[in-house]
């Protein structure tokens, strides 16, 4: 479970995600007031396609100790049982860790954007994004999703002539400007202070820092299905990044920071290399009308006075003209649904 989120500000806490009890939706249909079931139009986002694609593999030399100021850590050995102990932490700078399993998450996985939400992208552009060869008409983004479009872009005239989509390779070369934000984990056995200990190291990069990759990858979504135009509503390809990663060659020391503290003046670092598997989700979608068959959520007239003062002398939504209550009589709603309207 992710439990990060890429614009939080805040350092990450090392700590284990929420309990499930405290999570979840909010949504009780009973609590609210629905129409009778019936047959309605109604406009969707009607999803053609959707696909997930791997891109190039990116690698990440990670050294914790270059920028101390970007990273956190922590670590829990099991108590101390005797021989030369230092502390109760039983860190020195001489320990010598045996690594024996490692974890490592990407919590965010983005690009660097600079653009205003809803304005075309400064990093991603037409060139980067092609349908069958042919360049898109622009890119926007919102939040971490581009919207590409691809409105004129032509289409096999064969399904268009049998009311199909149609096939479409796309591609989307030298994405840059990347950025990430990780946990680590290891496990294993120490040795330090003349004794043997187990170990467990937590490291993160600070919440309000995503760390910089310096490189550039590609991803090709094959046989994605574009559909026409349809009373003027125009199919878009909208897309977003994601990724996993794995440590490679991990080593972990320990760094005195502060000599008068023996106990708690000491840092753990990393140093290994990342190797992170982009991957992007991409999906073709058109506004479409629908006929929906199911109940609606009842949307009275305007209640109270007001709502008289707008309805005197018209035919409400149940068909009756309601009649001018007192300012006494309290809040009268003047039509409603119950099955009507």
């Amino acid at each position: 479970m992710k439990c990060y989120n890429c614009n939080a500000t805040e350092a990450a806490p090392l700590v284990s995600c929420p309990d499930v009890g405290v999570c979840g939706t909010a949504f009780d249909p009973k609590n609210l007031q629905w129409n009778k079931v019936g047959s309605s139009a109604a406009y969707v986002n009607k999803v053609f396609s959707a696909h997930k694609a791997t891109g190039s593999s990116l690698f990440y030399a990670l050294n914790t100790a270059e920028n101390a100021e970007n990273f956190v850590s922590a670590y829990e050995l099991t108590p101390c049982t005797g021989g030369g102990c230092c502390c109760s932490q039983g860190l020195s700078s001489d320990a010598v860790f045996e690594i024996r399993k490692s974890y490592v998450q990407l919590d965010c996985f983005s690009v660097n954007e600079t653009a205003a939400a809803g304005e075309p992208s400064a990093v991603i552009g037409p060139e980067n994004v092609t349908v069958n060869g042919t360049p898109v008409g622009g890119v926007t983004q919102s939040n971490g999703v581009y919207t590409a479009d691809i409105s004129t872009l032509p289409l096999n005239p064969v399904c268009l002539a049998q009311g199909l989509p149609s096939k479409a390779y796309i591609l989307l070369q030298n994405i840059g400007s990347l950025r990430m934000r990780l946990r680590l984990g290891f496990e294993g056995v120490v040795r330090s202070c003349g004794a043997l200990y187990r170990f467990k190291v937590y490291i993160a990069n600070n919440e309000a820092i995503l760390l910089p990759v310096e490189q550039t990858t590609s991803f090709a979504v094959a046989e994605a299905n574009i559909p026409c135009t349809e009373n003027g509503n125009t199919p878009v390809l909208t897309f977003r990044f994601g990724g996993g990663a794995d440590v490679i060659n991990p080593v972990l020391s320990v760094a005195v920071t502060d000599d008068t503290d023996p106990c708690n003046g000491v840092t753990v670092n990393l140093t290994a290399t990342l190797g992170i598997t982009p991957k992007v989700y991409a999906e073709v979608v058109r506004n479409t009308l629908m006929l929906i068959n199911g109940a609606e959520l009842c949307d009275d007239c305007p209640c109270g006075l007001a709502g008289f003062e707008i309805f005197a002398g018209h035919e409400c939504c149940n068909g009756t003209v309601p009649s001018q209550p007192s300012p006494s009589s309290g809040l009268i709603r003047p039509c409603g649904c119950n099955g009507k309207g």
